[in-house]
């Protein structure tokens, strides 16, 4: 049983009596919308090649943009350059169908789109989509403890305080902090198959108080909870630290499946920046490498400034 795909009046159409497999036997079907996006572009600068943007462009009557975008994952491939692009490089029609099955599970919407549409920030979706799905993820924060461990107390305040409502509704406050709560069990709720989490967190955390005493404990005793998991590493990067990041959040993504390269995601206030490029992900992931092994503290020297902590807000 297979994929085949067809031109019906000016567009492609998908036939499916079964699943086009990906690599290692494991269909496009399981793979992820995000991830299915930036696997399509990694193999379409894969067959570009040493040619420019403009040849290809040219080649299917496309603009460089488009071209690029495409690449890059940055907006919804149409089916239709797909498949003209997979004509122009020549493709043979097993490897045809399997660009286009990329494309296809590319446009389909994450599982946040459905109830969370409106919940998240628009250049937070990509990271969503791959977090989950990565291998390793290695994480410095400077301001707040990250969505993917807080608790949902700590999660309720941070977002309250961060909607730049006046008044907020309870029912706004109350989808976002359940985003936040399903990120959290899609990511560590997958067993021995959960990617291995690093998060490294400036001291400053501890004492940036969030809603109240009590809220700050409970967020403190998860933090203590998570030091004894085996795929979870969490140290503090102390004040007197000897390292000093210009950015105060940064996330790092590498991953297993195919040849998808790493990601660095680098957060500001109301965007964020998404870096694929070689040179640049070398040049974030060795400042993360600096943070952890120059100034974070050992598991143990982090529990025990964790305790403290917790003493501070007994």
């Amino acid at each position: 049983m297979e994929a085949c795909f067809s031109l019906i009046g000016g567009r492609v159409s998908l036939e499916s009596e079964g699943v086009v497999p990906l690599f290692q036997g494991r269909p496009v079907a399981e793979v992820v919308p995000t991830v299915a996006g930036l696997l399509l572009g990694h193999r379409l600068r894969e067959l570009r090649g040493k040619r420019t943007l403009s040849t290809v462009a040219k080649a299917i009557n496309a603009s460089v943009s488009k071209i690029s975008r495409l690449e890059r994952a940055e907006s919804p491939p149409d089916l239709r350059d797909i498949g003209e692009l997979a004509r122009f490089f020549g493709l043979a029609e097993e490897d045809r169908r399997l660009l286009l099955a990329f494309a296809q599970r590319a446009t389909e919407p994450e599982w946040f789109e459905r109830k969370f549409s409106d919940c998240a920030a628009h250049w937070m979706k990509r990271l969503i989509g791959l977090e989950s799905q990565c291998s390793v993820l290695q994480t410095f924060e400077a301001f707040i403890v990250p969505g993917l461990i807080q608790t949902p107390e700590y999660a309720e305040r941070i977002i309250r305080n961060g909607l730049g409502e006046a008044r907020p509704t309870r029912e706004v406050i109350g989808l976002r902090t359940e985003l936040r709560r399903e990120r959290q069990e899609r990511f560590f709720g997958q067993g021995a198959s959960s990617p291995y989490a690093a998060f490294l967190l400036d001291e400053s955390i501890l004492y940036r108080v969030v809603g109240d005493r009590a809220v700050m404990r409970g967020q403190i005793q998860k933090l203590i909870d998570l030091t004894h998991e085996a795929r979870v590493s969490i140290r503090i990067v102390p004040l007197a630290g000897t390292v000093v990041s210009n950015h105060a959040s940064m996330t790092h993504l590498t991953f297993e499946m195919g040849d998808l390269p790493p990601i660095v995601y680098v957060e500001g206030n109301d965007s964020a920046d998404y870096h694929m490029q070689t040179r640049d992900v070398e040049r974030f992931a060795t400042l993360l490498l600096r943070l952890s092994n120059d100034s974070a503290l050992s598991r143990e020297k982090t529990l025990e400034l964790l305790k403290k902590a917790r003493e501070h807000y007994a």
